[in-house]
This record gives C-alpha cells, sequence and structure tokens, in this order.
C-alpha cells in the first residue's frame, strides 16, 4: 500500500505551481462598517461583526498531511486579533487543523457541529462547546446557530459511518446576519428552510468546490447560485476553491464558471468571488465594497 500512498502524494505535491495569496497580513478595514471579512483561504473567514470578531474552519497550514497547498492562506495566527468565537462545520483535516488549534490561545471558544463531541479532545482549547441544531449559542453579543446542511462526517474516513458531525452556522450579531455554509452538496429543502427560519440574511459564505455538477458532497458554483438564493441572502462570497488541487476539476474552473452563473443570473453586485487575503466591507450606507489590496 505504500507505494500507492507515496505516488499520490508525490503526484498531489507536483500539481501546479505555489499562488501567492493577493494579500499577506490582514488588508486594510473600515472599522466604523458593521459587517467586514477577510478570506484567509479554503474554508477559513474571519468575520467581523461591529467589534466582534468570529473565525470559521481554522487552516493556516501550507499543508495537509502531506499535500502542500497551492494557495497558502493569507494570515498566520499571530496576525488574528482576538476572537470571540471559532467555529467548526465538520472535522475533516482541511477544516480542523490540529497545527492550526495549537497555535490559537488557550482561552479560545471553539463550537464544535452536532454529532462531533468525541473529537474534542483533540485540542487543547479549554471552553469548547458541541452544538445542537436550531438551538442558538449566545456570546458576547453575537448569537450563534447551527444549521443543517448536506456533507459528510468522520474525520478518519472510516468513521465516516457513524459520525454525521457537519453542520452551517447562522451569525447574528449587531444588526447584521451571516450564514457560514461549510462544505456542503445541494439540498433545496434544508436551504429553503435556513432561509425561511432567518430572513434577511445579509451575506452568505458558500462552497463552490470541488464539484462540477454536484456529487453529493460539494455544491458546484451553479449549486452555490442556487443555495444563495434560497437562504435569501442579499450578497454571497464564495469560499472552498483554489487552496488545493483536485484531481477532477482544475483549480480555475470553479472562479469561472461562477462568473458566468452570476452574469447569466444577472447578480453583479451581489456576488463578490475574492481572491486570497482580500477583505469585503459592507458600509454603513451606501453600495457593498471590497478592500482588495494593501494594509
Amino acid at each position: 500500500m505504500r507505494a500507492p500512498i507515496f505516488a499520490l502524494v508525490l503526484l498531489l505535491s507536483c500539481a501546479g505551481p505555489r499562488r501567492e495569496p493577493a494579500v499577506r497580513g490582514m488588508p486594510a478595514d473600515e472599522p466604523e462598517a458593521p459587517l467586514s471579512v477577510v478570506w484567509v483561504g479554503h474554508a477559513t473567514v474571519l468575520i467581523r461583526l461591529d467589534h466582534r470578531f468570529v473565525l470559521t474552519d481554522p487552516n493556516l497550514s501550507a499543508s495537509m498531511v502531506a499535500v502542500p497547498r497551492i494557495t497558502p492562506p493569507s494570515l498566520t495566527a499571530a496576525e488574528l486579533p482576538p476572537l470571540q468565537l471559532v467555529l467548526l462545520s465538520h472535522l475533516h483535516m482541511d477544516h480542523f487543523d490540529l497545527a492550526t488549534f495549537r497555535k490559537l490561545p488557550r482561552a479560545t471558544e471553539v463550537i464544535f457541529p452536532p454529532g462531533a463531541a468525541a473529537y474534542t479532545g483533540l485540542i487543547r482549547q479549554s471552553r469548547k462547546d458541541v452544538a445542537e441544531f436550531w438551538k442558538p449559542i449566545r456570546r458576547g453579543g453575537l448569537t450563534v446557530t447551527p444549521v443543517p446542511v448536506r456533507h459528510v462526517g468522520g474525520r478518519f474516513l472510516v468513521d465516516a459511518l457513524w459520525n454525521k458531525g457537519y453542520a452551517g452556522y447562522i451569525i447574528d450579531g449587531f444588526g447584521k446576519r451571516v450564514f457560514f455554509a461549510g462544505d456542503t452538496a445541494y439540498d433545496r429543502r434544508a436551504f429553503v428552510e435556513i432561509g425561511r427560519r432567518f430572513p434577511g440574511i445579509d451575506l452568505a459564505l458558500i462552497p463552490i468546490a470541488p464539484a462540477r455538477g454536484g456529487n453529493g458532497h460539494h455544491a458546484s458554483p451553479h449549486e452555490a447560485i442556487e443555495i444563495f438564493r434560497d437562504v435569501g441572502a442579499r450578497y454571497m462570497i464564495p469560499i472552498h476553491f483554489e487552496a488545493y488541487y483536485s484531481p477532477s476539476v482544475p483549480l480555475d474552473e470553479p472562479r469561472r464558471i461562477l462568473e458566468h452563473e452570476v452574469s447569466a443570473n444577472h447578480l453583479e453586485g451581489r456576488v463578490f468571488a475574492l481572491h486570497t487575503g482580500e477583505r469585503w466591507i459592507e458600509p454603513a450606507e451606501g453600495g457593498p465594497r471590497y478592500a482588495a489590496r494593501g494594509r
């Protein structure tokens, strides 16, 4: 078995040249804006609601086990602001990176998805909660509610047979509402229900790879737009692409297809495909924009 595994690692490590993030370090912000997000890379997003910070699926490592990232994360743990909460959508290694957690403060509070209680001992953080679907968690002016999505659980392949620990989250605070979908396939019933229970979503963070026509575990760019519509969000930022090599979907394809979908559905000005490290800002007044580069 060692030879095939070594060959796979070698193939993935040679999959393509590394790409630098568009922004290294913390990009410029507008503190008076009530909602601001930085796409750190993959499913790691730094969300600011007023003066509170939430980090999703923290992965600040340059590789996943032996597989290097094509585009490394834009921030280091030392560059992060004090975090109100860390949200875990599921326990796969590209979303739940133990090396990153070793660099986060011990007092960081981490929310695990429903069904993930068996994995809380993997991290050193002392404040750990296992969420329940539809049950809000209130912390420091923020309310986080886990919602059902469609993915696959487990962490070590075989445990996916019995572990169903995966979720999305609604994050409410200071008059703003954000939907973090984590990693998910398309399930119209689930997303319509999320939109029904949580009207007025300001921003949806939705994965767009690695799938072309949908594969039961991941949404394609077309399906991501359907999720965006189902939940009734005002704006969308795609996530979960351009970080790792996929043998089935070229690195640049999800962005290209998404751009076509945005144009075909007349969603310009509502869908913002950031590059790694860029920040999107919703000002208190006027139209949205993102501070693409600079510090």
